[in-house]
């Protein structure tokens, strides 16, 4: 199943969609749902909250134990 996601304009209660050639059946199911702009946010405030997150002095060998070290957590004998 592929899905269609149309942002279209209300004209006083009526709307016009268009679908694509390839949708070749009588029926198609129809959710409308109110649209909203999205807030766009700062990458740079995202960001913000990893600082401090990776200890850039570290060597290659020390990021990779302390990987193992972390992945060894996650196996469990079941």
């Amino acid at each position: 199943m592929n899905a269609i996601r149309q942002i279209v304009e209300n004209n006083n209660g009526t709307i016009i969609l268009t679908l694509p050639d390839y949708i070749q059946t009588k029926k198609v199911e129809v959710i409308i749902l109110p649209f909203e702009e999205e807030e766009k946010k700062s990458v740079k405030k995202n960001m913000s909250k990893y600082r401090g997150c990776l200890n850039y002095n570290l060597s290659i060998e020390e990021i990779d134990k302390q990987l193992k070290k972390l992945r060894s957590q996650w196996e469990r004998d079941i």
